[in-house]
């Protein structure tokens, strides 16, 4: 479980408002509120466990190794749970967080982790 205002090894203080600006436009899109309160907060996680949420500096990287514009476009790859599956947001807004293999990325194959990434965050961030 993760606590995400803990000061664990695997946290780091809030992003600032040009570091989201710049992976965000690097990647073509535009962060959804509810990724950027967080980012604010802490500027990624981990990893803790099995859990690790990017900070701006390895989101743009990740997104494009995983071509998660191409093969799921509308959406990004926001962490992983170090065993080969990655945690998708959508960029409409909706706050669910997904889990998806990183060797398929399509829509079609996510698994629903949580309805509510704030919530999910405030559960401890567990994995199933």
């Amino acid at each position: 479980m993760t606590d995400i205002d803990a000061g664990s090894s695997g946290g780091n203080l809030g992003a600032a408002e040009d570091q989201m600006l710049a992976a965000a436009q690097e990647l073509g899109v535009d962060f959804p509120d509810f990724y950027t309160a967080f980012l604010r907060r802490r500027n990624g996680i981990g990893p803790e466990g099995n859990l690790l949420l990017y900070s701006t500096d390895d989101i743009v990287e990740r997104n494009e190794t995983f071509e998660v514009q191409t093969y799921a476009p509308g959406y990004l790859a926001i962490g992983d749970d170090s065993g080969g599956r990655s945690l998708i947001i959508g960029l409409d807004g909706s706050p669910t967080v997904y889990l998806v293999e990183q060797g398929s990325m399509d829509p079609d194959d996510f698994l629903e982790v949580s309805p509510d990434f704030a919530a999910w965050l405030d559960q401890g961030a567990p994995l199933p």
